[in-house]
């Protein structure tokens, strides 16, 4: 294997991927990482031994889930260039599946804790609620409302818009699947009455800066870990990127939803994705088992 055939092939990568329908954010993802990977090779001819040796350095500087990320997506690139490089047909990413490379790494296996440490929990909601009201901060208010309540992803609440508001269910199309996300009456309600109060009258419902544009996910997240720094009993590292979803999908089946019920209003093509959501603390676990009774 080349170096030069590596490089060569980086932007064709990234173009079939994005007609296999890649998000924006998993491109810039993977260009990251077959970026960091070409660079570390030495020049001309790579062996098995330079692949090795790269995974190493990975080993030493990032934790074990960060790693299998990784490495997965270089195996991947590393199958597609010498596809790609024994054939003049147009790539199908189905032949990736059944062919086999000898210079692809072994993945490393990440056992997954049966408990997490820290989860979002209602009454960390309840207060960043009370707290996103008391400072009028009513954006942040009803976008933790729409994602406790609906389990969709932050880049996904583009999809509220004064006009997708007229219903209930609103089309989403992430990853290369179209759902439809259920949006409560009473919800509705309330988000038709603070664009109107907000005479926010068309377009999306938490607009930005600029004009035609949503509010980025990364300032809404900043935000959210400052508004949970201000809540008594709320901890900062609780608030990330999957939190409210996370809740959603912990009360969606105490409320006795079906995993793949779940599976379908999340958005997951496996349901194995969706048991990630549902996987609780030791805490949430033991006072469940204070409330069984026989």
């Amino acid at each position: 294997m080349k170096k030069e055939d590596l490089i060569q092939n980086i932007d064709n990568y990234l173009a079939d991927e994005q007609e296999d329908e890649k998000s924006k954010n998993t491109l810039i993802h993977y260009k990251h990482i077959i970026t960091m990977f070409v660079n570390s090779l030495p020049n001309e001819n790579v062996t098995k031994i330079d692949l090795i040796e790269f995974k190493e350095n990975l080993l030493s500087r990032y934790k074990p889930r960060t790693v299998s990320n990784y490495i997965t997506i270089v195996n991947k690139f590393i199958k597609y260039v010498e596809l790609a490089t024994k054939s003049d047909e147009q790539f199908d990413f189905n032949q990736m599946k059944k062919y086999y490379s000898k210079n692809i790494l072994k993945n490393i296996k990440v056992q997954q804790e049966a408990s997490l440490k820290e989860v979002l929990e209602p009454i960390d909601l309840k207060r960043m609620l009370r707290m996103a009201k008391k400072l009028g901060e009513w954006d942040l208010y009803y976008i933790m409302k729409i994602i406790a309540y609906t389990g969709v992803r932050a880049e996904e609440l583009k999809i509220f818009t004064v006009e997708n508001l007229e219903s209930n269910y609103i089309k989403v199309k992430n990853k290369g699947k179209i759902r439809n996300v259920i949006v409560r009456q009473d919800l509705r309600r309330e988000l038709l009455k603070y664009c109107k109060d907000s005479k926010i009258l068309t377009g999306y419902v938490f607009p930005g800066k600029k004009e035609n544009s949503m509010l980025h996910s990364t300032t809404i997240y900043k935000r959210l870990k400052k508004l949970a720094g201000k809540c008594r009993g709320v901890k900062k590292d609780k608030v990330h990127a999957h939190s409210f979803r996370h809740l959603f999908a912990i009360k969606f089946i105490e409320e006795g939803g079906d995993i793949s019920e779940l599976a379908d209003i999340l958005g997951h093509s496996s349901i194995e994705t969706t048991r990630i959501y549902t996987r609780t603390t030791d805490k949430m676990k033991r006072e469940r088992m204070e409330r069984m009774k026989y």
